[in-house]
């Protein structure tokens, strides 16, 4: 990627902002010189710079129909929250202009429960050749998805979208190869685990993995041996489980770990040793 590329990942949740939101803010900022994320949530009452590459912006859900209705012409049925993960595929139209977003090269979408590595060593420098970058083999990644701008122009005019937004189903399409069919009929997609998410790549165990922060630096490791640095780690296996602990003192630490059991900081030789166990028990 060169240096000169914007992204812009724009992320609604309706709810309270999960445990481990700061940990996620955190490993974002590394990237504020091409990358920037707008967080749309119900439950903040004003617009606010969480740092140099996260925007936390007051949005309720009734606002964001009403934008469907108004500027898509677009009828979301209901209050259905999982739905969320296809409206974003959208959000581009929806907020535009409020963000600027004419001022990116590619918008996509994204996850919370993960963390980022240093995303620009693991993306193409030949981005603009493409017209989507996902984080999965031969189709979209939900949890790593960017689109090149000039390529979302199909979107507002296909039939199938309006039938995936308007439906009262949860369908994934945002995961759909259909998705990349629509935006790729002028650019060929790019969609591969490597070398972006190593936890996902042919060898790894992802199930038996975890992955340390290093200021800035991501690395996942698993239980075969195999450590890879990486653009993030999808932790989204552990997060509802009650073993799940987060630390919060573990974000002053210069280290810290993603694992089955929480977020923990690697301040000694013991915090260590219960990691690599994790692996095992």
């Amino acid at each position: 990627m060169t240096a000169n590329m914007k992204n812009a990942f724009l992320v609604p949740f309706f709810g309270e902002l999960p445990p481990y939101f700061g940990f996620w803010a955190k490993s974002c900022e590394i990237n504020h010189e091409n990358f920037h994320w707008f967080v749309y949530n119900d439950r903040t009452h004003s617009r606010q710079n969480l740092n140099r590459a996260v925007t936390l912006i007051p949005y309720q859900f009734d606002e964001m129909t009403a934008d469907f209705r108004d500027i898509l012409d677009i009828r979301i049925p209901g209050h259905h929250i999982r739905n969320v993960c296809d409206y974003r595929i959208m959000f581009h139209f929806l907020r535009r202009k409020r963000e600027c977003l004419d001022d990116f090269d590619f918008v996509g979408y994204t996850d919370m429960d993960m963390i980022y590595g240093r995303l620009k060593a693991f993306l193409p420098r030949n981005m603009r050749d493409y017209s989507m970058i996902s984080a999965d083999d031969d189709e979209p990644c939900g949890p790593f998805t960017l689109i090149n701008r000039v390529c979302m122009k199909a979107l507002p005019e296909s039939g199938e979208i309006r039938e995936h937004m308007e439906s009262p189903e949860h369908e994934s399409f945002n995961e759909s190869r259909e998705l990349m069919k629509l935006v790729s009929q002028e650019k060929p997609a790019l969609c591969r685990t490597a070398p972006l998410q190593p936890a996902r790549t042919p060898g790894f165990n992802f199930r038996r993995s975890f992955a340390i922060w290093d200021d800035g630096r991501v690395e996942v490791r698993d239980n075969r041996g195999n450590r890879r640095e990486g653009g993030f780690y999808h932790f989204s296996r552990h997060k509802d489980k009650k073993r799940f602990r987060i630390r919060p003192e573990a974000i002053e630490h210069k280290q810290w770990a993603v694992h089955k059991y929480g977020i923990t900081g690697l301040h000694s030789k013991m915090s260590r040793l219960r990691l690599r166990l994790s692996l095992i028990v």
